[in-house]
């Protein structure tokens, strides 16, 4: 443990390790905006992009978290957030040193149901909170992307920017509040006392 912080009267243990949940606050990434690699070299690079489409492949309308730049995201990311770099390349170099040694092949050249069982191991290893790292920005970065809410919208009718931009409403019916109009009133009238302050 590198040291203690207080909260109220307790003390909280602290890894030294940063926390990706509380270092990414220090970024803003827009998603969605077309980047290229800044930290990845062309191989880390495409071990992430082939981890991304494994966390989340095509379906439908939806494309795969690869194809809407997902993993230039996290390398995005990562470049904004100093901290938080050596917990993304040491995942990727674990699971691509999974990948050799299972396979005999790279990581992104493995098919889609060995990279999910190798993604799976690394899960069940990973006590650096990289693959969860991985995760939560791939999700961000996927259902934040204007074309996965547009494939959204147009399979189901969900509006994913509606929370944000609101909807148009109708005109209130008044006529729904007539039985409530004719009821006597709920409350009772109070005198003020004389001489007291309104």
């Amino acid at each position: 443990m590198a040291y203690d912080r207080k909260q109220g009267q307790h003390k909280v243990a602290q890894s030294s390790r940063a926390d990706y949940r509380v270092e990414v606050g220090r970024a803003e990434v827009p998603v969605g905006a077309a980047r290229s690699f800044v930290i990845l070299d062309p191989a880390r690079a495409a071990t992430l992009k082939a981890w991304t489409a494994t966390l989340i492949p095509a379906a439908g309308r939806r494309p795969d978290a690869a194809s809407v730049g997902a993993a230039e995201y996290i390398d995005a990311t990562v470049h904004s957030v100093p901290s938080i770099r050596s917990a993304l390349i040491h995942g990727i170099d674990e699971v691509e040193r999974l990948a050799r040694d299972e396979t005999g092949m790279s990581f992104a050249e493995c098919s889609p149901a060995a990279r999910e069982q190798l993604l799976r191991q690394f899960q069940a290893a990973d006590d650096t909170d990289a693959f969860s790292m991985v995760n939560d920005f791939t999700y961000e970065a996927y259902y934040g992307h204007p074309d996965v809410l547009a494939a959204m919208e147009a399979e189901n009718g969900w509006r994913g920017i509606g929370p944000m931009t609101g909807s148009e409403m109708g005109p209130f019916d008044r006529s729904l509040l007539a039985r409530v109009r004719t009821m006597p009133p709920r409350y009772r009238t109070v005198e003020a006392e004389k001489g007291a302050e309104r």
